[in-house]
């Protein structure tokens, strides 16, 4: 039970930590009723090149860095067997060079993130059936309070809705294999905000007793929007770009109680369309109640 209760926290703490800044993650592994988990996490985004459409382009300032440092906090809650609560908010800050120059000028924009609070219902049981755990999700977003007209805007400043299917299994050896299939839609008075596909997964192993290593991808795909340079564009429309990306990294867990475990994960934009080149780090503090 505990290598198994390891690998949730670790497959779990992968997907929150090293995927996209602005939208929380599922699980089909739900906590007991009356029960749950509490996340705070730290993500650093740096960038020297961005996606101009498809092709890589150096950042503004000839090719300074483009960073987003945020703090997240995410919570779960069982409410029975089959059906948790989740949610997360947080804060960022954003930087980018201005100038040609060494060092560059830095501009600064700062303000709370999109929320993010959903409910999970879980349909199969892996527990109870030959086959994987499945679930269902649907969240709902808040737009946080900052600027969107700059290149690396916390994010799209919409309000909207998500869906997702979420599969995972325990195999053998201390093994287990996770995914998300979503899609989002959001509104915004200011801008046609365009839909997105997304999708995270995640494969993880316990190694001892404490210790869960996994690799991790994510990807998000834009339905339609405009293009960086393209007609129509103009930087007080980045709201409504076709922003696409592919993320890939290990992350690893370490249980330090019975009811507590630290993360640290790693994650590169491999690929993209009209989004920075980003690495990403991040480290969290997960508590189990």
């Amino acid at each position: 039970m505990q290598r198994k209760h390891l690998l949730v926290m670790a497959v779990a703490a992968a997907i929150a930590i090293n995927g996209s800044p602005a939208f929380a993650g599922g699980s089909p592994w739900l906590p007991a009723p009356g029960g749950g988990s509490l996340t705070v996490s730290y993500v650093s985004q740096n960038a020297t090149e961005f996606f101009r459409s498809t092709t890589k382009s150096p950042t503004p300032g000839g090719g300074h860095d483009l960073s987003q440092k945020t703090v997240w906090v995410e919570g779960t809650y069982g409410l029975s067997d089959s059906l948790a609560l989740d949610f997360r908010f947080g804060g960022a800050q954003s930087s980018y060079a201005t100038g040609p120059g060494l060092p560059p000028s830095q501009d600064s924009i700062s303000g709370l993130a999109d929320i993010n609070a959903g409910v999970v219902w879980r349909a199969v049981d892996e527990i109870v059936s030959n086959g994987p755990s499945i679930a269902f999700r649907a969240g709902v977003i808040v737009a946080g309070s900052y600027d969107t007209g700059y290149i690396n805007s916390l994010g799209d400043g919409g309000n909207g809705f998500e869906v997702s299917a979420l599969i995972g299994k325990y195999l053998d050896n201390g093994f287990a294999l996770s995914g998300e299939f979503g899609y989002r839609t959001r509104t915004s008075g200011d801008h046609d905000i365009p839909p997105n596909l997304f999708a995270r997964l995640a494969a993880g192993v316990v190694v001892g007793s404490r210790v869960g290593v996994s690799f991790n991808y994510q990807m998000e795909d834009s339905t339609s929007g405009l293009e960086i340079g393209g007609p129509g564009f103009s930087p007080m429309v980045f709201p409504e770009l076709q922003e696409d990306f592919h993320i890939v990294g290990p992350s690893v867990s370490i249980a330090v109680s019975d009811r507590a475990n630290i993360g640290a994960s790693y994650g590169r934009v491999i690929a993209g369309r009209n989004t920075a080149v980003s690495n990403v780090i991040g480290v969290s503090l997960n508590f189990v109640f």
